[in-house]
């Protein structure tokens, strides 16, 4: 499958899917040149279920343009059937020539936009991603919050594009990432191992005129994992400390 470099200078080798499609999303274009009502109908709730996640509005908009797509191929495979089998005119060539005509706008128009959507989607993500790259990775930004206010996206869909971008090797899966937009770890300890002005463990140093010893850091709260479904391939969200049935094919997904 090809991809798509992160960010347009080239400087980051890292590359995306042209396409994060799963299983299931195959099996819906399969049905789209198969049964063109059926496949738009699988593409439709396939966008209304997973249309909230950023990297999956390309791939969503691509499968109504297989839809349309399908739909038209379908159309022009009978039209040639019944000339072929003689058993029907059309009322001469140039009426064939007009439904032909008819048919291209009423399946290719929408086909075109949908494919048009599709790749400035697919466009807009890879440059919100090697924001992410650039910030998270080298910058080494590692509160989400942050992130947030760095991109302009929600937090929750930060934490989502985050362990998309793990997953699929553009950022480190070893690196962790914390809640909120405070730089200070708890307790008013500031980065050079002091007490925040104004902090409790600052009035108690004042007070006694002895520093007290640095609080040990809390470890950081796991958070939930975008995780490949054993059974169909299917991208589920599993809890921390949680296995969860897939919601496409029932298998049991553990926490890992």
């Amino acid at each position: 499958m090809g991809g798509q470099a992160l960010g347009s200078s080239g400087a980051n080798s890292v590359k995306l899917p042209k396409y994060a499609r799963t299983a299931f999303d195959y099996i819906v274009i399969a049905a789209c040149y198969l049964f063109m009502p059926a496949g738009l109908v699988l593409a439709l709730v396939r966008l209304i279920t997973t249309h909230y996640k950023n990297y999956r509005k390309p791939v969503n908009f691509s499968l109504l343009y297989h839809a349309f797509v399908g739909g038209f191929v379908e159309i022009v495979i009978f039209i040639i059937y019944e000339v072929a089998d003689q058993q029907y005119d059309f009322g001469g060539t140039g009426m064939l020539i007009s439904l032909l005509i008819f048919f291209s706008v009423l399946f290719l128009l929408p086909a075109a936009v949908f494919a048009y959507v599709a790749a400035v989607s697919r466009h807009d993500f890879s440059l919100l991603a090697a924001k992410y790259v650039q910030l998270a990775g080298v910058s080494g930004i590692r509160r989400t919050g942050r992130l947030s206010a760095e991109t302009g996206q929600h937090e929750r869909d930060v934490r989502r594009d985050l362990l998309y971008l793990q997953d699929c090797g553009a950022l480190d899966r070893g690196l962790v990432f914390e809640e909120g937009d405070t730089a200070a770890a708890a307790g008013g300890i500031d980065a050079a191992g002091g007490s925040a002005p104004g902090s409790a463990r600052w009035f108690a140093e004042k007070a006694s005129g002895v520093p007290q010893a640095p609080q040990s850091p809390q470890a950081p709260p796991q958070l939930p994992k975008s995780i490949l479904c054993s059974g169909c391939g299917a991208q589920n969200t599993v809890l921390p400390g949680q296995a969860k049935a897939c919601d496409y094919c029932g298998t049991t997904i553990p926490y890992r």
